[in-house]
Protein backbone atom coordinates (compact mmCIF):
# COMPACT_ATOMS: atom_id res chain seq x y z
CA UNK A 1 0.00 0.00 0.00
CA UNK A 2 1.64 3.20 -0.63
CA UNK A 3 2.20 6.33 1.46
CA UNK A 4 0.05 9.26 0.55
CA UNK A 5 2.16 12.85 0.97
CA UNK A 6 0.83 14.94 3.35
CA UNK A 7 1.15 18.69 2.70
CA UNK A 8 3.02 20.37 6.10
CA UNK A 9 0.19 22.69 8.08
CA UNK A 10 0.68 26.52 7.67
CA UNK A 11 0.18 27.04 11.14
CA UNK A 12 1.12 25.26 14.68
CA UNK A 13 -0.67 22.87 15.81
CA UNK A 14 0.57 23.65 19.56
CA UNK A 15 -0.28 27.22 19.82
CA UNK A 16 -2.73 27.21 16.37
CA UNK A 17 -0.53 30.52 15.65
CA UNK A 18 0.59 30.81 11.76
CA UNK A 19 3.49 30.16 11.10
CA UNK A 20 6.34 33.18 10.35
CA UNK A 21 4.06 35.44 11.43
CA UNK A 22 5.43 37.87 14.07
CA UNK A 23 3.53 40.30 16.18
CA UNK A 24 2.30 43.63 14.32
CA UNK A 25 0.88 46.57 15.04
CA UNK A 26 -2.55 47.59 13.85
CA UNK A 27 -2.45 49.42 10.09
CA UNK A 28 -4.57 49.51 7.31
CA UNK A 29 -2.46 49.59 4.04
CA UNK A 30 -1.83 53.02 2.32
CA UNK A 31 -3.77 54.71 5.01
CA UNK A 32 -0.92 57.81 5.76
CA UNK A 33 -1.21 57.60 9.62
CA UNK A 34 -3.01 56.45 12.69
CA UNK A 35 -5.77 58.70 12.61
CA UNK A 36 -6.85 57.31 8.67
CA UNK A 37 -5.96 54.11 9.57
CA UNK A 38 -8.68 54.68 12.16
CA UNK A 39 -11.28 56.13 10.33
CA UNK A 40 -10.68 53.72 7.31
CA UNK A 41 -11.34 50.95 9.83
CA UNK A 42 -14.59 52.24 10.66
CA UNK A 43 -15.95 52.76 7.37
CA UNK A 44 -15.05 48.85 6.44
CA UNK A 45 -16.73 47.93 9.46
CA UNK A 46 -19.65 50.11 8.57
CA UNK A 47 -19.94 48.68 4.80
CA UNK A 48 -19.44 45.06 6.11
CA UNK A 49 -23.04 45.92 8.70
CA UNK A 50 -24.71 46.91 5.62
CA UNK A 51 -23.86 44.49 2.97
CA UNK A 52 -23.80 41.40 5.57
CA UNK A 53 -26.08 42.33 7.93
CA UNK A 54 -24.05 41.41 10.58
CA UNK A 55 -22.35 42.83 13.66
CA UNK A 56 -18.65 43.45 13.61
CA UNK A 57 -16.70 43.11 16.69
CA UNK A 58 -14.05 44.45 17.79
CA UNK A 59 -11.41 42.13 17.57
CA UNK A 60 -8.26 43.29 14.97
CA UNK A 61 -7.82 40.62 13.03
CA UNK A 62 -3.84 40.44 11.23
CA UNK A 63 -4.22 37.21 9.44
CA UNK A 64 -6.13 34.06 8.79
CA UNK A 65 -5.50 30.27 8.24
CA UNK A 66 -8.53 28.29 6.39
CA UNK A 67 -9.47 25.43 4.89
CA UNK A 68 -11.92 25.42 1.88
CA UNK A 69 -13.10 23.36 -0.29
CA UNK A 70 -10.33 20.99 0.79
CA UNK A 71 -7.30 23.54 0.44
CA UNK A 72 -5.90 25.77 2.98
CA UNK A 73 -5.53 29.22 2.41
CA UNK A 74 -3.63 31.91 4.70
CA UNK A 75 -4.71 35.64 4.08
CA UNK A 76 -2.66 38.69 5.53
CA UNK A 77 -3.41 42.53 5.88
CA UNK A 78 -1.16 43.64 3.59
CA UNK A 79 -0.65 41.03 1.33
CA UNK A 80 -2.38 39.42 -1.58
CA UNK A 81 -5.60 37.62 -0.76
CA UNK A 82 -4.74 33.90 -2.11
CA UNK A 83 -7.69 33.20 -3.95
CA UNK A 84 -8.13 35.98 -6.45
CA UNK A 85 -4.55 38.17 -5.77
CA UNK A 86 -6.24 41.44 -4.43
CA UNK A 87 -4.87 43.29 -1.61
CA UNK A 88 -6.04 42.14 1.98
CA UNK A 89 -7.07 45.88 3.44
CA UNK A 90 -9.14 43.99 6.40
CA UNK A 91 -10.16 40.68 8.06
CA UNK A 92 -13.19 41.23 9.85
CA UNK A 93 -14.56 38.90 12.89
CA UNK A 94 -18.99 38.58 13.30
CA UNK A 95 -20.89 37.98 15.68
CA UNK A 96 -22.52 34.80 14.11
CA UNK A 97 -21.94 33.88 10.40
CA UNK A 98 -17.98 34.23 9.64
CA UNK A 99 -14.80 36.41 9.34
CA UNK A 100 -14.54 38.60 6.35
CA UNK A 101 -12.02 39.20 4.35
CA UNK A 102 -11.82 42.70 2.71
CA UNK A 103 -10.05 43.83 -0.99
CA UNK A 104 -10.63 46.94 -2.97
CA UNK A 105 -13.21 45.27 -4.57
CA UNK A 106 -14.65 42.58 -1.99
CA UNK A 107 -15.78 44.55 1.02
CA UNK A 108 -13.56 47.97 1.05
CA UNK A 109 -14.91 49.96 -1.78
CA UNK A 110 -17.84 47.84 -3.24
CA UNK A 111 -19.29 44.35 -3.29
CA UNK A 112 -19.60 41.46 -0.92
CA UNK A 113 -15.89 40.43 1.30
CA UNK A 114 -14.88 36.90 1.06
CA UNK A 115 -16.67 34.91 3.94
CA UNK A 116 -14.88 32.57 5.86
CA UNK A 117 -16.98 30.16 8.25
CA UNK A 118 -15.83 29.64 11.83
CA UNK A 119 -15.49 25.83 11.40
CA UNK A 120 -13.06 26.32 8.50
CA UNK A 121 -10.69 28.29 10.00
CA UNK A 122 -7.58 26.71 11.25
CA UNK A 123 -5.59 29.64 12.84
CA UNK A 124 -5.57 33.14 13.78
CA UNK A 125 -3.36 36.08 14.66
CA UNK A 126 -4.31 39.41 15.88
CA UNK A 127 -2.75 42.45 15.66
CA UNK A 128 -0.31 43.64 18.87
CA UNK A 129 -3.04 46.05 20.83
Amino acid sequence: MACRKQRKPKICIECRASLGTKPTKFFIPAASNARRAEAFYESIKKLAKETTGGDVTPRRIFAIAYEHDGRQYHAEVGKPEPREGELVIAILETNAMAYLICTPNRGVLRGMPYFVRKDEVLSIVDFVT
